[in-house]
């Protein structure tokens, strides 16, 4: 049985905590929180055994053999490293860490050390997302590929009045490009994999911010957009265009709902998506198998594809 450390006590946390409840193999033994009164409140309210105050007393804890890090972006490296050094798996939020420089250096330590540190990045593990991956050969040479998630955020009015919270603060390593953006740059590195020349631009706020942002790749035959906001809301949807036809997929972003296949043909495949779902229960439930397993193809794949990510924002960002 995995036993099971979390690291943050936000609304993410209470939904990876209801996929694992969901997922044989797992179970919650402990949470983390800076405050004591934090952190015995989560406890209680997910019914974790134990709680901490002090990360270093539950990284301590021999019954704890895996640790999802859900901390502002900024503190996942430093946290994740912790948990490493302790001989602890990890799940670590997206987006990853801070630079590709950080992420390489947190997969060297975790093969090392011989344990598993995955990227907690909902799309790759969509059912719907590997349909759409098995369906791109059919629809010929893409030709444009567009992935737009925009969300209003619940503390843009907050920002507006010129309240600092993280996902606005470049010291947390916050903006739209980081903190949901990064679910399209996954979906294109998923499926077309590393672009050539890029750009990202953005709609920055007060501080320099990026509030929204259109990041152009652009591969050999075509170019992608992915689009994602903070300050406004979108039809978030994806849609692939090629010679022989197209894939639209609704709910797009990280959740990858209902998809469909239109053929110049007439041929038209279509696949649906329950939103009643847990989306973190598909990721949940590979990350449980892959660690009980030791499946070290599994792994290589997920930390391969988040080095290249990691690397695309490193160019974005400059």
């Amino acid at each position: 049985m995995i036993c099971l450390a979390t690291i943050g006590s936000g609304s993410i946390v209470d939904l990876f905590l209801d996929a694992a409840k969901q997922t044989e193999g797992i179970i919650l033994e402990a949470v983390y929180s800076r405050t004591k009164e934090r952190a015995a409140r989560f406890a209680e309210k997910h019914g974790a055994e134990k709680w901490f105050s002090d990360l270093d007393a539950m990284l301590a804890d021999p019954k704890v053999s895996l640790v999802y890090v859900a901390s502002p972006n900024s503190l996942h490296y430093g946290y994740a490293k912790k948990a490493l050094l302790a001989g602890k798996h990890v799940i670590c939020e997206k987006p990853f860490v801070g630079s590709a420089a950080e992420a390489k250096e947190l997969f060297a330590l975790a093969s090392e050390k011989n344990v598993f540190l995955m990227e907690a990045i909902t799309v790759l593990h969509m059912p719907n997302f590997k349909q759409v991956r098995e369906w791109l050969s059919e629809i010929g040479p893409v030709r444009l590929a567009n992935f737009n998630y925009s969300q209003y955020s619940s503390r843009y009015d907050a920002y507006l009045e010129g309240k600092l919270t993280n996902v606005f603060n470049p010291e947390f390593a916050g903006g739209a490009l980081m903190d949901i953006n990064v679910y399209n740059l996954h979906a294109a590195v998923g499926l077309f994999g590393m672009p050539g020349e890029t750009h990202y631009y953005a709609n920055r706020g007060f501080n320099g911010i990026d509030c929204s942002g259109t990041a152009v790749l652009a591969y050999d035959g075509f170019v992608g957009t992915c689009m994602g906001a903070k300050d406004c809301d979108g039809d978030n949807r994806a849609v692939i265009e090629g010679e022989k036809g197209y894939i639209v997929v609704k709910e797009a972003g990280n959740i990858w709902g209902s998809a469909e296949l239109i053929l110049r043909s007439g041929e038209h495949k279509k696949v649906d998506y329950d939103l009643e779902t847990n989306r973190m229960s598909y990721e949940a439930a590979d990350f449980t198998r892959a660690i009980e397993t030791r499946d070290k193809e599994s792994l290589r794949s997920w930390q391969e594809e988040t080095m290249l990510v990691m690397e695309l924002l490193d160019k974005l960002r400059k």
